[in-house]
């Protein structure tokens, strides 16, 4: 009876909130100032294509992105449909996780990402911002639904129900993100990426060029944008945002001793804002604010982390 209070406590907070989100987007900007939520002009918000370009940009979104994934994936992950399909569920709990549980997130973020780059041009192109919800979703579906069958004829993956899993996941989270105007102002999903020692030594574009895998060097979070809060987005906190994530380390590393994974809490700068404010309205200013809203640059500070798991990494060379 506890739970279902709680859980009916938290659907109407949001439920109230997406109300309150909705009815923000009715105002008009100098209504929107009244409720003191000041937040840089970005163009790609309201960018939409004539009816001359649109079709080439449906088409281009449509046949050119599996083609991409087909082509890194054969050159890359070794798809081969002859060798035939397997059946490979990686293991993504505990501190035996494979790649410490790392690229599940990967697949998060990656289906997450996906769908809302889809989204954004098919409601840009023509769709309703709900048709083109779903449309987004059904695509960003499609393609990565077709990606882990393709890794069933990878010698070195196979087909992974948890992969699939992960990737509903993040496609969800895009469309919460896509139906809800404030939830979208105050949260996003963002990914750090430094390279790994090995990656640095090893790096060749034929033979280990593929970045995404570095798992070592990783971090996916949560992150909360105060600049999309009334009232603090009028303050100096507008530049903070406050992070929530995850990383392993040591899994697929061999200078590292211990494999750990790790949950975090942080404090970074929302470089979206500082580069909005400071920059004059354009495409230039946009894109800046569209890119370091998904990409979280590694100078932060994590105020508090808990490790989930530690223990010896057999592969550590001095």
């Amino acid at each position: 009876m506890k739970k279902n209070i709680v859980f009916l406590s938290i659907f109407l907070f949001i439920f109230q909130f997406q109300l309150y989100g909705q009815e923000i987007d009715r105002k008009t900007e100098k209504d929107e100032e009244e409720i003191l939520i000041k937040l840089p002009v970005n163009l790609y918000d309201s960018l939409t294509f004539s009816d001359e370009y649109s079709p080439y940009i449906r088409g281009g979104l449509i046949f050119i992105t599996p083609l991409f994934f087909t082509v890194y994936g054969i050159t890359t992950w070794g798809w081969d449909i002859d060798k035939g399909f397997t059946y490979n569920p990686e293991t993504y709990k505990g501190k035996n996780a494979v790649h410490g549980a790392a690229d599940k997130f990967g697949h998060l973020y990656s289906s997450f990402l996906l769908k809302r780059f889809s989204t954004f041009l098919l409601h840009s192109s023509g769709s309703s911002k709900n048709r083109a919800n779903i449309e987004g979703a059904i695509l960003a579906e499609l393609i990565m639904l077709a990606t882990e069958i393709a890794d069933g004829f990878s010698p070195d993956y196979g087909f992974d129900i948890y992969d699939f899993m992960f990737n509903n996941i993040g496609i969800l989270i895009g469309m919460i993100f896509d139906w809800s105007p404030l939830l979208d102002r105050i949260f996003t999903l963002q990914f750090e990426y430094v390279p790994t020692k090995e990656m640095r030594e090893e790096f060749d574009l034929i033979d280990n060029h593929d970045l995404p895998t570095d798992y070592g060097g990783t971090k996916f979070m949560l992150t909360t944008k105060l600049a999309g809060i009334p009232y603090i987005s009028l303050s100096p906190f507008r530049y903070i945002n406050i992070d929530f994530g995850y990383y392993s380390r040591g899994y697929d590393q061999k200078y590292v001793k211990t494999k750990t994974r790790n949950l975090f809490f942080g404090i970074s700068v929302n470089f979206s804002i500082v580069f909005g404010d400071i920059l004059p309205v354009g495409y230039t200013s946009s894109t800046l604010q569209t890119f370091f809203n998904y990409i979280h640059l590694p100078w932060d500070i994590e105020a508090k982390r808990i490790k989930l798991s530690k223990i010896a990494n057999e592969n550590y060379e001095d």
